[in-house]
């Protein structure tokens, strides 16, 4: 797939907003094939895994959403996932084209981070803010 240089910037800019809010961590979109095509680490963060292991876990949580979308028919589309863990919480936002990625502090209440993050990437046709 061709990414449209202005689609990039869109998405690299609702990054931007997301990486606005104090409780996040980490705003990124993943390509179907598990690879970061915008955002990052907001400024002063740093991964906690290695840059190899991101990439791994990229395509694992790529892998995961596409399994899982194997459920569809009968219980309906996935809104967002959301995991909890001890050190933070992730939550995947699948789009029609991507999954967003979004990394915050592990108490953060992940409805109030996906309706942010829904306003922030209202340029994607399938994201209801």
């Amino acid at each position: 797939m061709l990414f449209v240089s202005s689609e990039i910037e869109n998405l690299e800019t609702a990054c931007q907003k997301v990486l606005s809010m104090p409780q996040i961590r980490f705003a990124g979109v993943l390509n179907k094939m598990g690879r970061k095509i915008a955002g990052g680490f907001r400024d002063g963060v740093e991964s906690l895994l290695p840059d190899k292991e991101n990439q791994t876990m990229y395509v694992q949580l790529m892998l995961d959403y596409m399994m899982r979308k194997d459920f569809d028919e009968k219980l309906g589309t996935i809104d967002y996932i959301v995991s909890r863990r001890t050190n933070l919480t992730m939550i995947s936002i699948p789009t029609k084209d991507y999954l967003v990625l979004i990394s915050a502090h592990r108490d953060s209440n992940a409805q109030d981070i996906v309706r942010e993050v829904n306003s922030a990437f209202i340029t994607l046709p399938d994201i209801k803010p």
